[in-house]
């Protein structure tokens, strides 16, 4: 089987070559929180239990004071910074203060209540979310100190007034963001999705018949959380020693979800991979012979034809040994550069040219033999067809980028560039040396089942 690969891992895609560096997929995973905010909107009470009954006031006596209050908020208000969710609202009050006598409570102090206007003060909690080495989800809780907007303030007794109309609402707040805690937990499952995608991961991806994309991941790190809007970003960075493969379909060697690399430094979306497209000189001797067939060059002198044609490299340079047979019998031996056609996805010999000790046999033939036809067609006639076109892998790569990881999640991307870098001369092939170049992201899909 011939193989192409990217950065490949399995060892018959080396070729006994050391193993490069591996490649990074940073793929961003967005979770839309606006659906969980519209739920907290929608289940958190607007006013709390007790509105406009008299309650004592607590550690005083049955018949002491009491006090009185109605109070509604006004819809939440989300904010996302980073890996914290903000969650704030303004209440509108108005509370009185009295004393108990009998069935009758004397009212000794008001505020808010006609004609004066409700008052206002905002009421804010923040939820810092964070992801654990074992990929669980943390969600810290902090309430922050209400802000009266426009001051009322009545002591009573020693009792702060203000702060016991306020307690109920901010329980309602810290009841909805905890019930948003479990919302998001239940959202993102981070580690059975984690588990399920790794695995899928692992799996061979068909690009076309007989082609197969093989991702082979290694590692797990994650960037700080990002946010805009109301979708918040964590980008894991997937280490990869991706292959594409010719032949059977390989057969991956499962690996378990390793513990997750908390990063602090930000990781950029996008991925790099390095192609390696090999062509045997056995291979591109057999293609050439095939493409001069028996084709007889006449000359001035006589009618030769080539029998048999032997491609190999060194240092750097192509060689080409033909057998000739006719007029011209004998070894003739040219050289030239291997490069890389883009356009036809071929690899070219350039200059090619006979080698001296050649151009020192021939010289016994005179001067017709340069003035043939043979250089000018073998130079045409190298262009050495790879199994699969490079241009072809890059549409097939992209079309293994996009597809479900599971029902849940699914793995989006696209090549931005092909590059070819280097045609390699080895002892036994050609190597051409080409990068991908793109951007994949994850999307996570909470409701889909």
């Amino acid at each position: 089987m011939r193989t192409w690969h990217l950065l490949a891992l399995i060892p018959f895609c080396l070729h006994g070559q050391e193993p490069p560096p591996p490649s990074t997929i940073a793929a961003p995973i967005r979770v839309d929180l606006g659906p969980m905010f519209a739920t907290a909107e929608r289940t958190t009470p607007v006013t709390p239990q007790g509105v406009e009954t008299w309650t004592n006031l607590p550690g005083l006596a049955q018949g002491s004071p009491a006090y009185r209050f109605n109070l509604y908020r006004e819809p939440l208000y989300f904010v996302l910074k980073g890996n914290r969710v903000l969650m704030h609202t303004t209440v509108n009050y108005w509370f009185e203060v009295g004393l108990r006598m009998g069935s009758y409570i004397k009212s000794m102090g008001s505020c808010g209540l006609p004609p004066e206007t409700f008052r206002k003060a905002r009421l804010g909690i923040q939820a810092e979310v964070s992801l654990t080495p074992d990929w669980g989800l943390d969600l810290k809780l902090t309430p922050e100190e209400p802000l009266r907007i426009d001051g009322c303030h009545i002591t009573y007794l020693g009792y702060d007034i203000t702060d016991k109309v306020l307690a109920g609402m901010k329980d309602n707040l810290a009841k909805a963001t905890q019930a948003l805690q479990g919302q998001i937990q239940d959202a993102t499952r981070l580690r059975p999705r984690a588990e399920a995608a790794w695995l899928q991961a692992q799996q061979p991806v068909e690009l076309a018949p007989g082609v197969f994309l093989m991702l082979n991941p290694e590692r797990v790190r994650l960037s700080p959380w990002t946010s805009q809007g109301k979708v918040l970003t964590f980008t894991p960075e997937i280490q990869i020693r991706p292959a594409v493969c010719l032949g059977e379909r390989p057969q991956p060697v499962p690996r378990p979800l390793p513990p997750l690399d908390l990063s602090p430094q930000p990781i950029a979306p996008g991925f790099s991979l390095q192609i390696d497209a090999d062509l045997s000189y056995e291979h591109a001797s057999r293609q050439l012979t095939q493409q001069l067939g028996a084709q007889p060059f006449d000359t001035e002198k006589g009618r030769f034809e080539v029998k048999r044609a032997v491609v190999r490299g060194k240092d750097g340079w192509a060689y080409l040994d033909l057998d000739l047979k006719g007029k011209v019998t004998g070894r003739l031996t040219l050289k030239g550069r291997p490069a890389f056609n883009e356009a036809l996805g071929t690899l070219v010999l350039e200059d090619l040219d006979y080698t001296l000790e050649t151009k020192n046999w021939i010289t016994s033939f005179g001067e017709w033999l340069y003035r043939g036809t043979l250089r000018k067609t073998l130079t045409e006639k190298c262009s050495f067809f790879l199994d699969k076109s490079l241009k072809d892998l890059k549409e097939k790569t992209k079309a293994g980028l996009n597809r479900p990881l599971t029902p849940q999640v699914a793995l989006s991307g696209d090549v931005d560039a092909f590059r070819v870098g280097r045609v390699e001369v080895l002892e036994d092939r050609f190597k051409v040396v080409a990068r991908l170049e793109g951007v994949v992201q994850i999307g996570v899909n909470p409701d889909a089942r």
